[in-house]
């Protein structure tokens, strides 16, 4: 578990983790020399003024150690990107004390509120930085139109944009535990995810777009572990073969989704794996999710739909069907439900990206939401 949890962190989580607890210290210390003047501690205005001279000093300190060590920025737009550090750090402050004012409101503790508003704080902080702060030039913040591939009658498949590494490592590594000798990834897409299974474990690529099929074979033409490209999994006629046939988020695009699962448990052996990540929550079905293809998204009903489905001569069991992802479930509703954004942006997704090595622990807690789910069938 957590060698998975660390595996997703990159070097500047571990750089920014690390100075700001320097920087914790800096503030507390900072904030003891000042109140050792008899001024700041005669009154209510008094007091909050030294600790508003603590803060902004800590904040003076943090700014070059964040952008030297953390990021590791040389000493261009120094003062300018001072001034976007200054206005996302005071308003991370801000919703520090509205979190917790909340939570004092509702009854928590001052302990409870105080951890929780300083964690919320610490990841609203790492995101503004990295992304606007920090973030490289040249790095656009462009939908990614380019992800759509068509699935079936030219219905858009979405897919994480190739740029959110961590994301897509993330994804993939749900999908790893269940992968052998012989393995299948219905909808490959562009090959995002196959890219990362195929490091370690062989991988027959299929999509039924023209144009993704093209891109597949280009992209890995010379990769040994992707041994066939297809298009249409019906065509594989080979019984009792493959060790694991995972898709993700691709069922979602499909009508007769439990023709493919009957299909792709026919193609497996005894003791193999079907695996799909899809889009879950009825709820947060949305004008975009309609544009894009998709026929539903997933719940514990459609975990029942598909047990009535299975075909009387598979067995199988079942070992996940769980949520996941409730920060996203959070960032659908408000981006794609409540103000009907019409694309992905790259940007939405690099801050998920950014967001991952903190919140992936949540993965192994029975949630009972999230945008996604995990379902996994072993044939038995």
């Amino acid at each position: 578990m957590f060698t998975r949890l660390f595996s997703l962190f990159e070097g500047r989580h571990y750089r920014y983790l690390i100075v700001g607890i320097l920087v914790f210290w800096i503030n507390a210390w900072i904030a003891k020399w000042i109140f050792t003047y008899p001024y700041f501690s005669e009154g209510f205005y008094q007091k909050n003024l030294g600790n508003l001279i603590a803060l902004e000093l800590a904040l003076l300190c943090s700014y070059p150690l964040h952008k030297y060590i953390t990021w590791l920025e040389g000493s261009e737009d120094f003062f300018r990107k001072l001034i976007q550090f200054h206005y996302y750090s005071f308003l991370g402050i801000i919703i520090r004390i509205l979190i917790f004012a909340c939570m004092i409101f509702l009854g928590f503790g001052w302990l409870v509120s105080s951890f929780v508003s300083i964690g919320f704080v610490i990841l609203v902080n790492f995101v503004s930085f990295d992304r606007f702060v920090f973030s490289p030039k040249d790095d656009s913040f462009s939908s990614n139109s380019h992800i759509y591939s068509s699935f079936g009658e030219g219905i858009g498949t979405l897919e994480t944009i190739e740029d959110a590494v961590t994301y897509n490592r993330w994804i993939a590594a749900k999908i790893e535990d269940y992968l052998g000798e012989k393995n299948l990834e219905i909808g490959a897409g562009t090959g995002t995810i196959a890219a990362i299974t195929s490091e370690h474990f062989p991988i027959d690529a299929f999509d039924l777009s023209r144009e993704n099929f093209q891109i597949l074979k280009k992209r890995f033409r010379s990769v040994k572990n992707v041994q066939k490209i297809g298009q249409d999994i019906l065509s594989i006629k080979t019984k009792n073969y493959y060790d694991c046939i995972y898709s993700s988020n691709v069922m979602e695009h499909i009508e007769d989704d439990t023709k493919i699962l009957n299909h792709a448990l026919s193609l497996l052996k005894k003791g193999g794996f079907f695996v799909a990540i899809v889009p879950a929550m009825p709820a947060l079905y949305s004008s975009f999710d309609k544009k894009i293809g998709h026929v539903r998204r997933y719940s514990k009903s459609d975990i029942r739909r598909w047990e009535k489905s299975i075909a009387p001569e598979y067995k199988v069991k079942w070992l996940r069907r769980d949520y996941f992802n409730p920060i996203g479930a959070f960032g659908w509703l408000v981006k794609m439900k409540i103000l009907n954004q019409k694309q992905i942006k790259k940007q939405d997704a690099m801050i998920m990206n950014s967001l991952i090595p903190f919140i992936a622990w949540l993965d192994y807690l029975p949630l009972p939401f999230g945008q996604s789910m995990l379902l996994v069938l072993k044939k038995i």
